[in-house]
C-alpha cells in the first residue's frame, strides 16, 4: 500500500511542476513567455493520481481473487502513466503547444485582437518561437509509474488472504456442528467454560442436553 500512496503522491507533485517553457511572438504583444505545468500539458496525470488514491481503499478491503483484480487495475494505471510519459518525452508537438497556450483562458484570450488592452494575451496568430523542457516533472512521472507497477504486482503475486473466522465469536453449537461435519476444531478451555455456563456437561454426549446446575 505504501508503494501505491507513493506513486499517487509522485504523480500529483509531477502534475504541479513546470514541464515546458514556451516563448511565443505576435505583432501585438511582441514576445510572450509561458510555462506549462504537468497537469496543463498532460491532464491525464491528475486522473491517474486520483485513481491510485481510490485504489488504496480497495487494496485494504479486498482479499483473494479480488485483490489480484485490483492489482491488475493498478498495474494498468502504471502502464498508462508510462504511455503518458513516453508521449511527453518522445517529442514535443509545437502545434499542440500552440493550441494549449492560445486555447486556455489562464494563458490568454483566444479572441484578443489589435488594440486589446491585455498586453500579455496570446492570440491565435502568435508564432511559437522557442520550446524548452524541464526534466524534473517527467522524472517524477517515471518514478510514479514504476511505483504503481510495483504496487500492482504485489497483490497479483501475493494477494491478501481471507480472514479466518474467529472462534471467540462462534457459539458452542456451531463448533459442535463443525466437528460433526469433519472440520478440525480442537476443544479449548473456553469451550468447556461455555458449556458449563449453558448448564451442559462438556464430557457428555453433545446430542444430549445436560442437567442444569
Amino acid at each position: 500500500m505504501a508503494l501505491l500512496v507513493l506513486g499517487a503522491a509522485l504523480l500529483w507533485i509531477a502534475s504541479r511542476m513546470v514541464w515546458l517553457d514556451v516563448v511565443a511572438f505576435n505583432d501585438q504583444s511582441g514576445e510572450v513567455r509561458r510555462a506549462l505545468t504537468g497537469s496543463q500539458w498532460q491532464p491525464a496525470l491528475v486522473a491517474v493520481a486520483l485513481g491510485a488514491l481510490a485504489a488504496v481503499a480497495a487494496v485494504a478491503l479486498v482479499r483473494g481473487t479480488g485483490a489480484r483484480v485490483v492489482g491488475a487495475v493498478i498495474a494498468l494505471l502504471g502502464l498508462a502513466t508510462g504511455a503518458v510519459l513516453f508521449s511527453a518525452v518522445g517529442g514535443v508537438d509545437s502545434g499542440r503547444v500552440h493550441s494549449t497556450v492560445t486555447g486556455e483562458e489562464e494563458f490568454g484570450r483566444t479572441n484578443a485582437g489589435p488594440g486589446s488592452t491585455d498586453a500579455q494575451a496570446i492570440p491565435e496568430w502568435s508564432e511559437i518561437t522557442e520550446i524548452s523542457t524541464r526534466p524534473a516533472g517527467p522524472a517524477l512521472t517515471g518514478a510514479g509509474a514504476a511505483a504503481l507497477l510495483a504496487a500492482g504486482a504485489v497483490p497479483m503475486i501475493w494477494p491478501a488472504r481471507r480472514v479466518k473466522r474467529d472462534d471467540r465469536y462462534v457459539t458452542p453449537a456451531a463448533r459442535r456442528q463443525d466437528r460433526g461435519t469433519g472440520e478440525s476444531a480442537a476443544d479449548t478451555g473456553t469451550d468447556l467454560w461455555q458449556e458449563l455456563d449453558e448448564g451442559r456437561d462438556p464430557t457428555g454426549d453433545p446430542g444430549e442436553s445436560g442437567s442444569r446446575f
